[in-house]
């Protein structure tokens, strides 16, 4: 091989590797910045359903199901 081709293998290597991470953090930059100038601190006030315990999904799907809270199963 050739060093043309050894350098044009090395800067799509370089590419490769390090344009996702050069895209990602300008990506997080831009999405971290509000347009006020702050930063976002907490976008989701609400529990985070994977993490809801079975009294939780039982009441919210209940809810969901206009059931009065699994008396009426079966």
């Amino acid at each position: 091989m050739g060093t043309g081709q050894m350098i044009a293998i090395d800067v799509m290597l370089l590419y490769i590797i390090f344009g996702p991470v050069v895209l990602l953090g300008i990506y997080v930059l831009f999405d971290s910045i509000d347009p006020t100038g702050k930063t976002k601190k907490d976008v989701s006030p609400e529990k985070d359903p994977a993490l809801w315990t079975k009294k939780e999904i039982d009441a919210n799907f209940c809810k969901e199901m206009n059931l009065n809270g699994g008396s009426d199963r079966i």
